[in-house]
């Protein structure tokens, strides 16, 4: 989940659209030959007229970054502040929690043994970032309570979010399972000084905090700024060489994009990273996302970069349409987010198939066939949902990176190779 106020600063959670107060005439209201209406429903969000103001402020251009964090994060317009944002089926995408519990019980068997490996320790604590609609933990949760009792009693679960809205909506999610944990905003968490030892996990977190998109022209990098269009809404600018931030982030990964190549940069993942990490006194981060190392995610054929906007299960053609009403995504660059943990050391990465392979949803599968005589029906669908969570061209290909501080990584379930 994207945090505008961390990435920005504080905002006016009651900044209503602007208002020039002036009337309309009768040619206004009976509307021009070239008028075209239909695109108003693109462009006239109430977010929209908060991000002009942004653009009239700033002398007519702001950074992408700025415009994911708005479109993402505002406190009152950002598509995840929405009172009824939908998850899974219903909503504009489906992450692995909302596909089957089966994806968080597995993960709960890789938490159980971090615990074991931790020494059992009493409390041990389970952070969840920015955790949706609350399936991930419940499956969690549910699944600790019924296997791994022992652990459960030791658990002491938080999930965190950037929205009060979310984590009420996780909240409730939680009650209706009769499980319950504690909750709280990231940026209050990372305030606190108590030191953690257990595991922090995310899902598909990182890959919507706000970016940055450049384009290497010859041998500058220039940035791509957001300006308003033409003829309404907004437009995509090139813009003057990329500030040195932008120019010293590639030179710490060692690698930059191909000549002709567009990118996307988050430099908020990194530090927000390195904060998570300096909460921890003892256990293991677990990042599950979209992403690649810096090698492979600014290589030369990959001409556009990896920005997303989904609505309705569906691609959007345009990224900088109906903000707020989008939801936007880009890779992880898992190469300076495994750097930023200090005191962490990192596992090679592995795909999300590789490790629920690891964590046994064959085994799972094998299981479930003792009932295939009584419900076959209910069998096929739990082994629809085992390809979908494992499908190497979707969500399967989901990148796992773990990193452990005082405790071992060598061995660890859900790292296991699969093919020896």
């Amino acid at each position: 989940m994207p945090y505008y106020q961390w990435v920005h600063g504080s905002t006016d959670a009651d900044d209503d659209p602007p208002s020039d107060g002036a009337a309309l005439d009768g040619a206004a209201l009976a509307g021009g030959a070239g008028d075209d209406d239909f695109a108003l429903a693109v462009r006239s969000t109430p977010l929209a007229a908060v991000i002009e103001k942004e653009l009239a402020a700033a002398g007519g251009r702001i950074s992408f970054q700025h415009f994911m964090g708005l479109a993402l994060g505002h406190p009152r317009w950002g598509y995840y502040s929405r009172k009824r944002l939908a998850w899974g089926a219903g909503g504009d995408y489906e992450t692995s929690p909302e596909v089957h519990p089966i994806f968080g019980y597995l993960w709960a068997r890789q938490i159980a043994e971090c615990w074991e490996r931790l020494g059992r320790p009493d409390p041990f604590q389970l952070v969840e970032l920015g955790a949706g609609s609350g399936a991930f933990a419940a499956a969690i949760l549910g699944w600790l309570r019924e296997r791994a009792p022992a652990c459960a009693g030791a658990l002491r679960p938080l999930l965190l979010d950037g929205h009060r809205k979310r984590l009420d909506d996780q909240r409730r999610a939680l009650e209706d399972a009769e499980l319950a944990a504690s909750h709280a905003l990231l940026e209050e968490w990372l305030a606190r000084s108590q030191p953690v030892t257990g595991v922090v996990i995310s899902n598909e977190f990182f890959d919507a905090l706000p970016v940055h998109l450049v384009e290497r022209r010859g041998e500058m990098l220039h940035e791509w700024q957001v300006v308003s269009a033409a003829g309404g809404g907004f437009a995509f600018e090139l813009g003057p060489p990329a500030a040195p931030a932008l120019e010293a982030y590639f030179a710490r990964c060692g690698v930059m994009p191909g000549d002709g190549c567009r990118a996307e940069v988050s430099l908020a993942a990194p530090e927000l990273m390195r904060r998570i990490a300096g909460r921890i006194e003892r256990g293991y981060l677990i990042t599950i996302d979209y992403g690649a190392e810096a090698a492979d995610l600014y290589a030369p054929w990959r001409r556009m970069g990896t920005l997303m906007a989904f609505r309705d299960h569906s691609p959007q053609p345009d990224p900088l349409a109906s903000p707020g009403l989008l939801d936007l995504t880009a890779h992880v660059d898992f190469t300076p987010l495994a750097a930023a943990a200090e005191g962490f050391s990192p596992a090679p990465t592995v795909s999300q198939a590789e490790a629920l392979v690891a964590l046994g949803i064959g085994e799972a599968l094998d299981a479930a066939r003792a009932r295939a005589g009584r419900d076959f029906a209910w069998l096929a669908a739990d082994r629809r949902a085992a390809e979908t969570l494992c499908d190497p061209d979707a969500l399967g290909r989901i990148r796992v990176l773990v990193q452990a501080k005082g405790a071992p990584l060598e061995g660890l379930c859900c790292l296991r190779p699969v093919l020896e």
